[in-house]
């Protein structure tokens, strides 16, 4: 075991750009790193054989890292330092987030990445990505039980993905970058309850369930076709008719609506929510920054409550292909 971590390391954050709740039945989803993610920085504590610490203000955590913990947030790192053969006392690292928790961007796989590369080999050369993944995944494991990886894919590597159960994510090719901006609802959700509630419509109506699923999946290949050609506007139509599909699976929730019609009024070309639904967030497609800006100028009037508290604040973040 070394007793050494890197001096900084981070990880993206996460965003579902289509394919919600389909991608459950073996339908291909797109998603997308946000680079404001997670950095998180290690210093050494003068007491070396103290427990590890753990300060991510942001997110409101200030931890000590003790097997006794049942702290997710504490087995999860626990979990993955032990699977990278790491030292689990002498270090404080503290953490700098530019995305709300809880809100279906991808948080803790961003921690578990974040966590994962501070750790592997830290004298040797940047870990290998696969690795990241790996590591990542035991903390995704805590966190979720039976994580897809879709969320520690897309943290460690960034870009856009295309991703279906059992195939593992594929980059896509942008041929113009992505302008979003990202709502979130300040409404919290529970992902199992909606995954179990659309199964339990599709269970009573699956004549009628079934083709809106099989829309979302074919939504989802004709608008990666129009991200990697350029087409804009196709794009925008499907997100579009996206939501509109979610809302039919009953995943939607006022408050995403309202986001959603007020990001339209003010100049967005799309708005949909993404992620599991039932609160969490949303997010405009814009087609120029200054698109962007003028969504956020009109739901900074809108809805002061929401822009006024960090986690809520809608930002806006530009999606490349790297």
């Amino acid at each position: 075991m070394t007793l050494a971590l890197r001096d900084q390391a981070s990880a993206c954050g996460k965003i579902i750009l289509l394919g919600e709740h389909s991608v459950v039945y073996g339908h291909p989803a797109l998603a997308a790193g946000l680079r404001r993610g997670l950095i998180l920085r290690a210093r050494p504590l003068a007491d070396r054989h103290a427990p590890m610490e753990l300060a991510i203000p942001g997110w409101n955590l200030d931890l000590r890292l003790l097997a006794s913990s049942d702290h997710p947030v504490v087995r999860a790192c626990l979990e993955v330092l032990a699977h990278c053969d790491a030292p689990v006392t002498g270090w404080r690292i503290e953490g700098d987030v530019g995305l709300p928790s809880g809100a279906g961007l991808g948080s803790s796989a961003a921690l578990s990445v974040a966590l994962a590369r501070l750790a592997i080999d830290p004298e040797g050369p940047e870990p290998d990505t696969d690795a990241v993944v790996e590591a990542s995944m035991v903390g995704e494991r805590i966190f979720h039980g039976t994580p897809s990886g879709l969320d520690s894919e897309v943290a460690a590597r960034g870009g856009v993905n295309a991703f279906a159960r059992g195939q593992g994510c594929e980059p896509v090719r942008l041929a113009a970058p992505l302008h979003l901006v990202v709502m979130p609802s300040g409404v919290p959700r529970q992902t199992g309850t909606l995954v179990a509630g659309v199964r339990a419509r599709r269970d009573r109506y699956p004549r009628v369930i079934d083709p809106v699923l099989d829309a979302c999946g074919a939504l989802v290949v004709r608008a990666r076709a129009a991200i990697e050609s350029g087409d804009f506007g196709t794009v925008a139509e499907l997100a579009n008719v996206a939501q509109e599909l979610l809302s039919a699976l009953g995943v939607s929730h006022p408050v995403l609506d309202d986001l959603c019609a007020l990001a339209l009024r003010h100049g967005a070309a799309a708005a949909k929510l993404t992620g599991a639904g039932g609160g969490g967030c949303a997010f405009a497609l814009c087609e120029t920054p200054a698109d962007a800006a003028k969504v956020l100028a009109g739901l900074a009037r809108e809805r002061p409550e929401l822009a006024a508290d960090p986690r809520t604040a809608p930002f806006a973040v530009e999606i490349d292909a790297t």
